[in-house]
């Protein structure tokens, strides 16, 4: 009887001391684990395009495609459109930043045809809140056909036009199609040229190809001002699928007097030492007499000498700095007076650094 007791009550201890053991913390653990595990997730927006291609299929180059892709929220929480990044040769006109749940917004991008020609593919990247999809993709495509073709090709490259000469080029316009047009106009923005234009007869045409053909004449005129030529040639016309078709110009008008370099630099160099000469060449056009009739420099710390090298057509100037020139930056101005009536004066900037 005793012994039972003593053994009851042991057992009793030992359970005691085993529950006095437990951390108190223990179930609030548990509770916590179960509720994060259990927890619902928040409403979210998703981002869906229905149409991401619009192809327009064949069109005339310089065509200006305008495609509005439709952009549905099918969650349930506010759509947010971050950004919307065209690649090149797109733009993007509009979009709708904000799309409320079941809602419907737009995103309108353009591509300017004129740069293009055949197949092509232009990209808009869609980003947004869409946790599933924060990116989409959507693509406008087109095949790009010039319907009046420009022959030999649609740029003109005037290379070597002196200053007071004329300097022409031709330019074959015709109807990719065979169909018949005509050209109502030809402008040039700020270039110096004069453009003639007129159908071609018979025996001019190019054999073979059907259709309008038509001759179009480029001149930089003799009294063009010196300088590069970088212009566009904008013709216009009656045929409804190439209204305008734009011609590239490029090149330059060169002086008939040119002096190379149009600098001169020393570089540095020692204040005591003998400089070594940099020398200029004044060239003139073949035919024409050209005379040096006086050379200065406007700086005491430096000479010239002229030596001809073919009497009327190209000249050398030979320009040298002095030794025990003052330490410093010297600059002078080298004037080349000349008989030629449209550059009757030639400067030429000298520059030195002595040490």
């Amino acid at each position: 009887m005793t012994r039972t007791i003593v053994c009851s009550l042991a057992a009793g201890l030992m359970a005691a001391a085993v529950v006095a053991q437990q951390p108190a913390s223990a179930p609030l653990q548990a509770q916590s684990q179960t509720a994060v595990q259990v927890a619902p997730e928040g409403p979210r927006p998703v981002i869906d395009v229905p149409e991401k291609i619009k192809d327009f299929g064949t069109v005339a180059k310089g065509e200006k495609l305008r495609a509005v892709f439709e952009v549905r929220n099918t969650g349930k929480a506010p759509l947010e459109v971050t950004q919307v990044r065209p690649t090149c040769g797109c733009t993007v006109a509009s979009f709708d930043r904000t799309i409320p749940p079941g809602g419907t917004g737009k995103i309108t991008a353009e591509v300017d045809t004129t740069g293009f020609s055949g197949p092509v593919s232009k990209a808009v990247l869609v980003f947004s809140n869409d946790p599933a999809t924060p990116q989409v993709n959507v693509v406008i495509k087109a095949d790009v056909r010039a319907f009046i073709e420009v022959l030999p090709r649609p740029l003109v490259i005037f290379r070597n036009v002196l200053q007071g000469e004329s300097a022409s080029e031709k330019l074959v316009l015709l109807s990719a199609d065979g169909s018949d047009f005509k050209i109502e106009g030809a402008e040039a923005s700020g270039g110096p040229y004069q453009l003639t234009y007129k159908e071609m007869e018979e025996k001019e045409r190019v054999p073979e190809r059907k259709g309008s053909q038509w001759d179009l004449t480029v001149t930089v005129p003799a009294n063009a001002p010196e300088g590069m030529l970088n212009h566009k040639i904008v013709v216009k016309t009656n045929a409804p699928k190439a209204p305008e078709v734009t011609i590239n110009v490029t090149g330059a008008v060169r002086p008939v007097v040119q002096v190379i370099p149009a600098q001169v630099n020393f570089g540095t160099v020692g204040g005591d030492a003998l400089v070594g000469q940099n020398f200029l060449v004044v060239n003139n056009r073949q035919g024409a007499e050209l005379q040096l009739s006086d050379v200065k420099v406007d700086n005491p710390n430096f000479s010239t000498e002229v030596i001809p090298l073919q009497a009327g057509q190209r000249y050398q100037v030979a320009v040298s700095m002095k030794a025990g020139v003052p330490k410093g930056t010297q600059k002078a101005t080298v004037r080349i007076t000349t008989t030629d009536p449209l550059r009757k004066l030639l400067e030429v900037p000298i520059q030195a650094v002595v040490q």
